[in-house]
């Protein structure tokens, strides 16, 4: 890319597709250097795509794929699998965001969703999450993925470089809002969900790795960047 840094379209372009959607996701694919996809798993045990525990009014991990996807997210859109999310997206760069998380249904303490899923991750994917012991058990069963943790308020932005370097994450997705002064790290920073190119300035300035974003069309045009 021209500036160097890597745009990722937030769960494909949902500023103007539904999210997590085969259409957005390959319209993304257009415009940005890298996507950002939410993985949980289905009723009966498929990887699919969704932000939220509950998708039109289905609980995810109680509902079956059959149901699932077949709901019109907008505009004809439906739900999509991981797997069929990926082979449409061959040579693109995918951040696997696993939703793991103690209290949402579905949750596994044995973190096998995400094992599944870094189990699919291909050159140049990498997985992450918000829980820290879901990620740890990715990084030392796969040693060689890029991995790393998604980190928001309250949490700081020196902790979440600090439990990186120690585990030996190479990947953090902070929240954008935890960046305030120039980055000292060696670990590859993608601040969240940034929307605003004058932020997006000033995040490039502060030496972030990359800006995840809901108009990648924008943000690309913003900063100069090649797909």
């Amino acid at each position: 890319m021209t500036s160097g840094i890597v745009v990722v379209g937030h769960r494909g372009w949902p500023s103007l597709y539904p999210a997590n959607t085969l259409g957005g996701l390959m319209a993304a694919a257009t415009v940005a250097g890298m996507l950002e996809v939410d993985v949980r798993r289905s009723g009966d045990g498929k990887l699919m795509l969704s932000h939220d525990p509950i998708l039109g009014g289905h609980v995810v991990a109680e509902t079956p794929w059959r149901v699932l996807g077949e709901i019109d997210l907008g505009s004809g859109h439906h739900p999509a699998l991981l797997d069929e999310a990926l082979a449409a997206l061959p040579g693109v760069s995918v951040q696997l965001e696993v939703k793991n998380w103690p209290g949402e249904p579905g949750f596994e303490p044995d973190h096998r969703l995400a094992l599944e899923t870094a189990e699919r991750a291909r050159p140049g994917d990498m997985v992450t999450g918000f829980n820290w012991d879901t990620q740890l058990r990715v990084h030392r069963v796969y040693p060689d993925l890029a991995t790393g943790i998604a980190l928001a308020a309250p949490l700081s932005l020196e902790e979440g470089i600090r439990h990186c370097q120690d585990v030996g994450h190479g990947v953090l997705i902070p929240e954008h809002s935890l960046l305030a002064g120039t980055l000292n790290t060696d670990l590859a920073v993608y601040p969240w969900t940034v929307n605003d190119p004058g932020r997006a300035r000033e995040l490039v300035e502060l030496g972030v790795t990359g800006i995840i974003t809901d108009d990648p069309g924008l943000m690309t045009a913003t900063l100069g960047s090649d797909p």
